[in-house]
């Protein structure tokens, strides 16, 4: 039986290359960090123009079933990732509790998702625009798409 495509193969090599690099980069970063990146997230009306913006950029077809499995994937992530750092002996010694509130888990999120779509539409955008979108992500997205570690 042959097992279906990866939709992030439909994606252009060298958005896949730039997304590999950041998704190294932010399996390295500590969940203790994620609030961070929420707190300087975009307020809810300017993710709306984003969101509209980039649903603009990705159009139909291939291109938007490989964004939207890259997006489960970094979600499905973060997720795993801030629910393993609450189990173990932490939780037991009651040494670390999750302080954040389910908004701010929200607002990471969506700070992340946007970053995703940034990295992957990397060429298609300014990189003013770039920088808009991409909030606390700008420094780990750039080195991504420069091929830095």
């Amino acid at each position: 039986m042959n097992a279906a495509p990866d939709p992030i193969e439909r994606l252009p090599a060298a958005a896949r290359n730039r997304l590999d690099r950041f998704a190294e980069a932010f399996q390295q970063l500590d969940s203790n960090f994620y609030g961070a990146f929420a707190a300087a997230s975009h307020d809810p009306d300017e993710r709306l123009a984003a969101l509209d913006r980039v649903q603009e950029l990705i159009g139909r077809g291939a291109r938007r079933e490989g964004v939207l499995a890259a997006l489960a994937e970094f979600r499905e992530f973060a997720v795993r990732s801030a629910t393993e750092a609450l189990g173990g002996y932490h939780s037991v010694l009651l040494t670390r509790s999750n302080t954040s509130s389910p908004e701010e888990r929200l607002r990471f999120l969506a700070s992340l998702e946007l970053a995703v779509v940034t990295v992957i539409l990397w060429d298609e955008i300014d990189p003013d625009e770039r920088d808009e979108l991409l909030g606390p992500w700008v420094q780990m997205a750039t080195q991504a798409a420069e091929g830095r570690p």
